[in-house]
């Protein structure tokens, strides 16, 4: 095992405009020079733009900034997995009541809701285990488009948007989409 020191001379150190990603897991994200990415869940092109921060391919969950612009009715949408949000800006309003900034939220698993976004935009800081998919007449999920690790991944990459992520290990696969095939 290499020593501190030793191990610090091996690291290429980024330059200060630059995000990237090590071979020992550890990632810098310069969040301000991101450009905004659209999020595809609900396909619209006036739709919620995010910020892809991190994926962890082992535990199926992706980190990111996402801006819902203010007035937008969200489409019915099926949490696979459990999810996180800190609100930064903005309010909303559904089933759970009122949200507003600075309150943080927690979404189980298996859960299909929709949102009414308030007047101002909302941004906020979330953590996606599973992803998002549509939601079946039944009130199942639709696996048919899943917004996980993957999804995620490779709309930030298309948008030059995730030189700070690992890309999936080789023969990786979602545990949702080995459930649909």
């Amino acid at each position: 095992m290499l020593s501190i020191d030793e191990r610090l001379k091996t690291i290429e150190r980024l330059p200060d405009h630059k995000g990237g990603h090590f071979p020992d897991g550890a990632h810098v994200v310069r969040v301000n020079r991101l450009p905004w990415t659209p999020f595809n869940l609900v396909g619209t092109a006036d739709g919620p733009v995010f910020k892809l921060l991190a994926v962890d391919w082992s535990r199926e969950m992706f980190v990111m900034i996402l801006n819902v612009p203010g007035g937008m009715a969200v489409e019915p949408h099926y949490h696979l997995e459990e999810a996180q949000g800190y609100i930064m800006t903005g309010d909303f309003e559904y089933e759970y009541g009122r949200i507003f900034a600075e309150n943080y939220i927690g979404e189980g698993a298996a859960i299909a809701h929709s949102a009414t976004i308030g007047k101002d935009d909302v941004l906020q800081f979330s953590i996606i285990f599973g992803g998002l998919c549509g939601v079946r007449p039944d009130g199942g999920p639709d696996l048919s488009v899943i917004v996980g690790c993957q999804a995620a991944y490779e709309m930030a990459k298309a948008n030059n948007a995730a030189d700070h992520i690992a890309p999936p290990p080789p023969g990786w696969k979602s545990r949702w989409q080995q459930q649909d095939s």
